[in-house]
């Protein structure tokens, strides 16, 4: 569990928010954070709407609606953000792959934004092959996914990893943010020369959580990573 004490949990997002563009959150974090007056007018606000495979459990891989896209519009939030996850070996995915096709057509209908999370899985766990990401980039991207958000790919960091990404970026024709997974203990630097790298490959953006929330310093991790963002 990474949100307990929620009190923390919330402090630690508030602290971040100033040097972020835009939050996804689940609905309760979203609407208190909002409530507090943590979310500016500036910020794109996110509903993430299916999220129950929760992560070790014999259901993982069966993400299923939480929220809807009307609620998502009726709250007056940006757009939501919804995640499939691609396994070959797995029939679930046809039936995750049939969700996200009607999710995208209710939030065209709604006029929302979509931030979709395609991830690829493999052995119960997400796959950071690179030939695997840019399968699960394609497929969310052809069935009308207007913004996509994928893992960053296994590679040497450096020039190997610029050229993985740029890969990714280029098989679709839409925005690509690029996730940022756990926090490394005490390891800024890899954290920061990612986020660089990422960038470098054209990415839109980062989307990170835990490796901003759960650092000793939220708020001083938060500026690193939005200035290696936004060097280029």
């Amino acid at each position: 569990m990474t949100v307990e004490p929620y009190r923390d949990y919330l402090a630690a997002l508030t602290a971040a928010l100033p040097y972020a563009d835009a939050i996804l959150a689940s609905a309760q974090p979203l609407r208190d954070l909002v409530a507090a007056g943590a979310v500016e007018a500036r910020h794109a606000t996110y509903l993430s709407i299916n999220r129950t495979g929760l992560a070790g459990s014999a259901f993982e891989l069966d993400d299923r609606l939480v929220a809807s896209v009307e609620a998502a519009a009726d709250e007056g939030w940006t757009g939501i953000k919804h995640m499939v996850r691609i396994d070959m070996s797995d029939p679930l995915t046809a039936s995750a792959l049939e969700l996200l096709g009607r999710v995208l057509e209710d939030t065209r209908a709604a006029g929302l934004d979509a931030l979709i999370e395609s991830v690829p899985w493999r052995d119960a766990r997400m796959d950071h092959d690179v030939d695997a990401i840019v399968r699960a980039a394609v497929v969310a991207h052809d069935l009308g996914a207007p913004l996509l958000k994928v893992p960053v790919p296994a590679a040497a960091a450096g020039p190997a990893r610029v050229d993985a990404v740029a890969r990714v970026v280029a098989s679709v024709g839409v925005p690509v943010y690029f996730l940022g997974g756990p926090r490394r203990d005490g390891d800024r630097a890899s954290v920061l020369a990612e986020v660089r790298d990422v960038m470098q490959g054209g990415a839109a953006g980062v989307a990170v959580g835990r490796v901003v929330i759960e650092d000793p310093d939220p708020k001083a991790m938060a500026a690193l990573v939005a200035d290696a963002a936004r060097a280029r």
